[in-house]
């Protein structure tokens, strides 16, 4: 059986009967070596700059945190002090004479994609409502919006979600490779979510469904990525069509998610590693995390050292990933 196939099973809920226990499900024509590089530029960004530039795609200063696990916005150079003039400073990343048809041909035929040894194909991340408001204002600044001047917010997440419907709908007609298409907002911390499960409801969640519906409606598979404790959101998220959860980490209740759930959404799991940990505690606790949550299925190994690092994460990566290749090597046959 091929990953593809045993990929389709695990999202009826069966367990899995070859070694996928390695992220081995998708590959992301986005990033090299596949190509389709030219439409990374459009998507809303908590990811770091433009090339050359030290603004993302909606110019928001970023700069690499202190720890190197990536880019985030240059703390207190807010470009959004007060929401309700937010048409004056927030321009959406549309380039009207953008040639779709003819990008997408050229992107195209730079990618190597066997069936039979690869997995479905990946389109990501959209959807940071949450981040992007926050990227904006700050993280006080944006939750304070939400209190203080909730039409004018609504208005601003209506004009984000536009832009990503525009996107995505670019993204289905001429990718048509592309059979995951992935959201992420990271609206939680590892220990409680920042907003309240009412304002979710009334902020996040309509945005999401937006884009929940064009995604499954077009027949793709939806993919979610919230790496915090936001299993208070989850079954929301399941609710509107999400079958893969990225970055699930085990500060939430995965246990009973996947009881729930009937093992119907798949666990892209992602436990926490550090630097300061040996061999050995690293590779006991892939062995772990493996018994523990990867029984019945719905389970991928998306784990790895949370750094952008390549010094400091080559060493704890190669612990990890040759631990989870010998003992997950043969878990499901």
């Amino acid at each position: 059986m091929t990953y593809r196939e045993d990929f389709f099973r695990m999202l009826d809920g069966k367990t899995p009967v070859s070694d996928v226990l390695l992220n081995k499900m998708t590959f992301d024509p986005a990033a090299p070596p596949q190509g389709v590089a030219s439409i990374m530029m459009l998507e809303r960004a908590s990811f770091g700059p433009l090339p050359g530039t030290n603004v993302d795609a909606w110019g928001v200063p970023q700069e690499i945190d202190d720890f190197g696990t990536g880019f985030m916005p240059a703390p207190g150079e807010f470009i959004l002090k007060d929401v309700t003039k937010w048409r004056d400073i927030i321009k959406a990343p549309y380039i009207p004479d953008y040639d779709w048809a003819k990008v997408a041909e050229a992107d195209l035929a730079n990618v190597s994609w066997n069936q039979e040894t690869q997995m479905c194909s990946l389109f990501g991340l959209l959807g940071g409502y949450f981040l992007s408001l926050a990227s904006f204002m700050g993280f006080e600044g944006a939750m304070l919006a939400m209190y203080d001047e909730p039409e004018a917010v609504h208005e601003l997440l209506d004009y984000l979600c536009d832009y990503d419907i525009w996107l995505t709908e670019n993204i289905i007609k001429h990718y048509p490779i592309v059979e995951i298409i992935g959201m992420n907002d990271d609206n939680a911390t590892e220990i409680n979510p920042f907003i309240s499960y009412d304002m979710f409801k009334e902020f996040l969640l309509p945005r999401y469904k937006r884009m929940a519906d064009l995604i499954t409606g077009s027949g793709k598979i939806l993919s979610y990525h919230n790496c915090g404790r936001c299993e208070d959101f989850m079954d929301d998220m399941v609710d509107i069509g999400t079958q893969i959860w990225n970055c699930a980490t085990p500060v939430n209740d995965l246990m009973g998610f996947k009881k729930k759930h009937n093992n119907k959404i798949i666990l892209e799991f992602l436990p926490r590693f550090y630097f300061e940990a040996d061999e050995e505690k690293t590779r006991q606790q892939v062995r772990d995390q493996i018994d523990k949550y990867a029984p019945g299925g719905a389970f991928v190994w998306a784990g790895d050292a949370l750094t952008i690092n390549q010094e400091k994460g080559a060493q704890l990566n190669s612990w990890i990933y040759d631990e989870v290749e010998k003992y997950g090597k043969d878990f499901y046959l």
